[in-house]
């Protein structure tokens, strides 16, 4: 690596430069005037907090003029600030908008050419009174030569004074500072190598690219970073190499920021001081601030021996199990409900043996569909593509196949066909839900992990997040720890197969139970078509519901039953698929007069612009198919206490993944979420989101408002 100045030699030069010219102010040839403009302007006072008011320091900079960030690089300074004159202020706070590089013979430094206005937050210690700031700058710009410039401002800042004009000026440049998370790009982990040569690996992703990236690394003087390498990995995902001197003597107190810069968007991460180098890894897309809940950060595996490697993992592996456990009591599982019922009371008078395989073959149709939907999930990971937990109810062929299959079960288990296929593919399909084979119970297992995924529970979104973030093994590894989470009742059933024993006994109260089994698969049917016409419209719902009925009908002709009741079915389904044209017409109107929340459409720039303005957000991001944010909406975010402050202060954006929209996939993963429901607070004291767990309570929502709009 090239030889590099330091600030000290930069000094020395700056030094003897006024040696030589003691009568230039600025330590130049007195025959060159840097060209630049600088004032300190007032924006105002913050609209939430009264004690708080917004300056920025603006540098207007002639062609081939530059001035310095907060770490100036190889070369130059920043700037230096001395507010020793003022009163009635407490210690301003000043923010750093994404610098640039300036590379010169392999010398390379940071900061602003053109123009730079960097927000300074102040806090008027008695708002009742004016303050007066006197700034004392020391501002060193440059350009084939360099600079030490020595201004004086002086602003007063009188009680409720705001500039709209000025304060938009500051709010432009706010938007540049780079910030613990961003929605369009995410440092998925940092990783500081400290074999020779020295390194900090990045693993990022982002929505629009990584052209012109660019990583800066400051906090620790003894550290000297080089211009970083990008090798992508698939359209939005690149492993970032940046070459680090010095890391030998880097301090043990002193935390490492890294900023990546890419594509237009800038985020912040920190390598924590007290973490030994190779065991650094960020949690800036992972581990978020949370109510009633906590997300698990990732854990740096790089350099790591197979004991630290496995003392990782572990702790997402509980998370995987217990979250697995939980499905089988979520909302989203209820549908089917009836097909658990109905293979368990039908196997209370089977031997011991024959319970134990037919527990383990359900056990096993669980496992087997979260490790093949882990497969295809990976293989979407490297092919670029946007994954996440439940994003197959995206898709309108997988919806219509689901409703086929729920279909044919109803019309079984009504006893309104039989069907048999070659490869004993009926035996699957037609006799899954009273069926006695080995088959039908793996299918069982299968088709419920299916429909149990269009919402998260507590604990799987931990679990899913860090598995979607790591490589292809360790999400099959994770996925199927899920699944054994949510087989655990069939495991234990089948170790202890006795307990069925207690079960009633078959009798003619079975045929009761068949018929609202039925009804209860007819009703998933029918949500997967209301799914279908919110994606592909009520064109398509009415195509194939009328489709399925069609079908049942036919088949039922076929082979002579229950001739009565093959016109009811196929008018039910008529009916139904005749109802989604009118319901999707009419619920928008009547769920907007019910809830009387006023909603407005979620734009992740949106978030960041009203919180700046003193505002509390609060985010959720819901689908069509996705129950457990029904069963918020309904329960928790339409109650009377909630409703209240989302018409009053606090406002809501609500977002829609019913399709799929790359934007909200990436801001869930800025968060470490891959799944929904998800629900956020913004606001002035929590600019970065508290998040919330993914079952809400009044409680855990009301705190958060009053947590990020500061009311103790």
């Amino acid at each position: 690596m090239p030889t590099r100045f330091t600030h000290f030699t930069f000094a020395a030069i700056v030094a003897l430069t006024a040696f030589v010219s003691p009568s230039s102010a600025q330590f130049v040839n007195t025959a060159t005037k840097p060209d630049f403009n600088a004032r300190l302007i007032v924006g105002g006072t913050d609209r939430n907090d009264p004690a708080a008011t917004w300056l920025g320091l603006s540098v207007r900079l002639g062609r081939g003029w530059h001035t310095y960030w907060r770490s100036a690089g190889d070369a130059g300074a920043p700037p230096e600030f001395d507010w020793s004159g003022s009163t009635n202020i407490g210690e301003p706070t000043i923010e750093w908008p994404a610098p640039s590089r300036f590379s010169d013979a392999g010398i390379d430094s940071f900061g602003y050419a053109d123009e730079v206005v960097l927000p300074i937050k102040v806090s008027v210690r008695d708002p009742q009174k004016s303050a007066d700031v006197s700034l004392k700058l020391a501002l060193y710009v440059c350009s084939t030569i360099c600079t030490r410039n020595d201004l004086s401002f002086d602003v007063r800042i009188t009680p409720g004074q705001r500039s709209d004009e000025q304060l938009g000026l500051i709010d432009r440049y706010r938007a540049r500072v780079p910030r613990a998370h961003s929605p369009y790009l995410a440092i998925e982990s940092l990783d500081l190598q400290t074999a020779k040569p020295g390194a900090l690996r990045i693993e990022a992703t982002s929505t629009s690219g990584f052209a012109a990236a660019d990583v800066f690394v400051d906090g620790d003087d003894a550290i000297v970073a080089g211009p970083p390498t990008v090798a992508m990995n698939g359209a939005s995902e690149a492993v970032i190499t940046v070459p680090i001197d010095g890391v030998e003597k880097r301090h043990a107190d002193k935390p490492l920021r890294v900023t990546l810069v890419a594509g237009g968007n800038a985020v912040e991460a920190t390598v924590p001081a007290t973490q030994a180098p190779d065991a650094a890894r960020t949690g800036a897309g992972l581990a978020k601030s949370a109510i009633a809940g906590a997300d698990i950060s990732k854990t740096s595996l790089v350099g790591a021996g197979h004991a630290e490697k496995t003392a990782g993992i572990l702790p997402i592996l509980a998370a995987a199990l217990i979250g697995g456990f939980i499905l089988n009591f979520m909302p989203c599982v209820f549908p089917v409900l009836s097909l658990k019922m109905m293979s368990l009371l039908g196997q209370t008078s089977r031997g011991v043996s024959a319970l134990r395989i037919r527990f383990v073959a359900s056990a096993a149709g669980v496992i087997t569909s979260f490790v093949l939907l882990a497969a295809a999930l990976a293989a979407l990971k490297s092919a670029g593509a946007q994954i996440g937990w439940g994003i197959q109810f995206q898709q309108p062929l997988f919806l219509a196949a689901m409703a086929a299959i729920l279909t044919a079960l109803s019309a079984n288990l009504l006893d309104l066909y039989e069907i048999r296929l070659p490869w004993r593919l009926g035996n699957l399909l037609g006799r899954t839900g009273g069926g006695q084979s080995v088959a039908s119970f793996f299918f069982n297992g299968f088709i419920m992990t299916l429909l149990a995924t269009p919402g998260s529970a507590p604990f799987v979104g931990t679990a899913v997040g860090f598995a979607l973030s790591q490589g292809t093994w360790r999400i099959l590894v994770i996925f199927a720890a899920l699944g054994v989470g949510m087989a655990s009742p069939y495991l234990a059933l089948a170790l202890v197969p006795q307990v069925a024993r207690l079960f009633p006994r078959p009798g003619r109260w079975m045929q009761t139970l068949r018929q609202l089994a039925a009804l209860a698969m007819a009703g998933a049917a029918i949500w997967l078509l209301w799914i279908l016409s919110e994606i592909s419209g009520p064109r398509t719902a009415v195509i194939a519901g009328t489709a399925l009925g069609l079908m049942v009908w036919a088949v039922a002709l076929y082979q002579r039953r229950h001739a009565h009741a093959i016109a009811g079915v196929l008018m039910a389904s008529l009916a139904a698929t005749a109802i989604l044209i009118a319901g999707q017409q009419t619920v928008p109107a009547a769920s907007t007069a019910a809830d009387s929340v006023p909603w407005q459409t979620f734009a992740p720039p949106d978030v960041a612009t009203l919180v700046r303005s003193g505002h509390t957000v609060f985010v959720d991001i819901g689908a069509a198919w996705c129950v457990t944010c029904k069963v918020n909406e309904r329960l928790i975010i339409n109650s009377s206490s909630i409703r209240q402050r989302l018409t009053a202060d606090v406002v809501p954006l609500q977002g829609d993944w019913t399709r799929p929209d790359a934007t909200i996939a990436a801001y869930l993963k800025s968060f470490g979420r891959f799944g929904l429901p998800f629900n956020a607070v913004f606001g002035p004291s929590a600019p970065d989101g508290i998040v919330l767990p993914e079952l809400l309570t009044q409680e855990a929502v009301l705190a958060a408002f009053d947590a990020a709009s500061s009311r103790h």
